[in-house]
């Protein structure tokens, strides 16, 4: 198989600090947009995509309680009063994001590439830490090739005990108002944590697990 094709991948158990791992050359790759708090040089050999609130070379060392905490902007997306879509959350992310102005197109945590030769179903899984009952974190995703709001945009909320849907980004052509994603495209991603009354000490972060392909751990029941 030198076309570069393949059926199912899973980049699994990755450790957030906030962070989230992985390389920009894979064939679903994952690559650090233009904040200090996003790099390319995570992991045991410095090749992997890292989110770090924790940056070993200033004096900050997290997240303050009672606050909120934005990488990326929200502006461009244009159904943003409708995400993440929690029908027992009032709040969308247009009400809790604290810039709309800048456009995730040029202003991202990160991007997800299809790198490959095909298009594939792709999911962006949070699997919180028990740390994480006070405070939420948001993901929110924008794929400019999708027809209309409802297939370029995509969202998650992870809390402490997730519902695994709602802590999933997912774009797939088995799924309602979704598309696969294509070869030689890439999915913007910016990220909003809110923080309440936490207690110093707390450890945010989580896992963060990449699907693409026919996987059979997608987290819908179209999949």
């Amino acid at each position: 198989m030198g076309t570069g094709a393949f059926t199912a991948a899973e980049l699994d158990g990755r450790e957030a600090d906030i962070s989230v791992v992985d390389d920009t050359n894979g064939l679903i790759g994952l690559d650090a947009g233009t904040t200090e708090l996003v790099s390319n040089d995570g992991g045991a050999n410095s090749n992997e995509l890292v989110i770090d609130f924790n940056p070993d070379d200033h004096d900050g060392e997290g997240v303050n309680p009672n606050s909120k905490y934005q990488v990326g902007g929200m502006g461009g997306i244009g159904n943003l009063d409708e995400v993440p879509g929690n029908p027992t959350n009032d709040l969308t992310l247009e009400d809790l994001a604290i810039d709309t102005t800048s456009d995730i197109e040029e202003h991202y945590a990160f991007r997800l590439l299809n790198q490959s030769g095909s298009d594939h179903a792709v999911e962006v899984t949070y699997q919180a830490n028990e740390d994480l009952s006070e405070a939420e974190v948001y993901m929110v995703s924008q794929y400019e090739e999708g027809d209309g709001d409802p297939e370029k945009t995509s969202a998650l909320v992870a809390t402490a005990t997730p519902d695994a849907r709602e802590a999933s980004i997912i774009y797939s052509d088995a799924t309602d108002y979704s598309t696969d994603v294509d070869p030689g495209t890439d999915v913007k991603v910016s990220l909003l944590v809110v923080v309440d009354d936490a207690d110093t000490g707390d450890e945010l972060g989580g896992s963060i697990v990449v699907r693409a392909g026919s996987h059979d751990d997608f987290n819908t029941a179209d999949q």
